[in-house]
């Protein structure tokens, strides 16, 4: 009889324990921040300061680097929607009524003190950088907050950044063993991402061979953070960039490692990847791919055009081959 009332009262402690969590999580989702207003600022504000609209696709996705652009992004929209005044600062009470009850009295009290020791270390008349730190602070602790963290973030002590060349002999190795057709490396070169089981295993591959993703555990963090050294931003915020991401693309437990490594792997730390080799495009250039050598064994890569009128037009040709080495990282 005891162990029958334990019983009932553990099944539900643990129905309330589910209840909570589910209650936090539609209430981190039906908000300002992540609804219909926000996506309307959003596309307002893109438009209003200029920025190129293909951005809106990685914008939507909530993929916010600590770019000049993104960060006066983020203050358009903190205006727009209130939660952000270069005089006052980040609105803490706004972020309380929306985020009820996920948000308490303690919870506010900390993201009140963060977000003042993050504003301290920044230029007092730089808003932009204000703003775009002080929400970036907001959704690290609600991540936090909700524990929702998945992949690993401990480098591996022996790992050491690759040479783009080198990443780029671990693509081109990859493609010839997942048989890579060459009716795609034409679609490639022009940034045409064929979404078929060659190139899904080509991704798992090169991500696996450059040490930088396992089956097990997933995207690993720390190596990938190490690997990109992404400007201006320490491991903390990428790890809570990269998570959020992974989190929205996480795939089912019945799909083949192939495919989840192209649809949330390949998904998330495609925009990284392009930074990293246009910040290295110098070493880039020197790689065999881009001085119309063969790509796969047997199969020609399509050349560059012999004469280059101006910068620009290398750079537009060249970003072509880029999105096929992207596609494949």
């Amino acid at each position: 009889m005891e162990r029958d009332r334990s019983s009932n009262v553990a099944a539900k402690t643990a129905l309330l324990a589910f209840l909570s969590l589910a209650l936090a999580l539609h209430v981190a989702e039906a908000n300002i921040f992540t609804g219909k207003s926000f996506l309307k600022a959003q596309q307002d504000c893109v438009h209003f300061l200029g920025i190129n609209p293909l951005r809106l696709g990685q914008y939507k996705k909530h993929l916010y680097p600590g770019d000049r652009e993104t960060m006066c992004l983020i203050r358009c929209i903190g205006i727009t929607l209130d939660f952000w005044d270069d005089t006052e600062g980040f609105d803490v009470n706004l972020v309380e009524q929306q985020f009820c009850p996920l948000v308490d009295t303690n919870f506010k009290k900390k993201l009140n003190d963060t977000v003042a020791l993050k504003l301290a270390l920044l230029d007092p008349l730089d808003n932009c950088a204000r703003a775009f730190y002080a929400f970036r602070t907001l959704r690290a602790l609600l991540r936090q907050q909700l524990n929702l963290g998945t992949n690993t973030t401990t480098p591996n002590v022996n790992f050491e950044p690759l040479q783009p060349t080198q990443i780029l002999d671990i693509i081109i190795s990859c493609a010839r063993e997942v048989n890579l057709p060459s009716a795609f490396l034409t679609s490639f070169s022009k940034g045409n991402i064929v979404d078929c089981p060659e190139v899904r295993c080509l991704i798992r591959c090169a991500a696996i061979r450059s040490r930088l993703y396992t089956d097990q555990s997933g995207a690993l963090l720390a190596n990938l953070h190490r690997q990109f050294d992404p400007p201006g931003e320490d491991l903390n915020s990428f790890t809570l960039r990269q998570n959020m991401c992974l989190q929205r693309n996480q795939q089912p437990a019945t799909v083949d490692n192939c495919t989840r490594a192209y649809k949330q792997f390949f998904t998330c730390l495609r925009p990284d990847f392009e930074q990293f080799f246009i910040r290295n495009i110098d070493k880039v250039l020197q790689h065999p791919i881009f001085k119309s050598e063969q790509l796969l064994e047997g199969q020609p890569q399509p050349s560059l055009p012999p004469q280059q009128p101006n910068g620009l037009d290398q750079f537009g040709e060249m970003h072509g081959n880029l999105d096929l080495l992207l596609s494949s990282c």
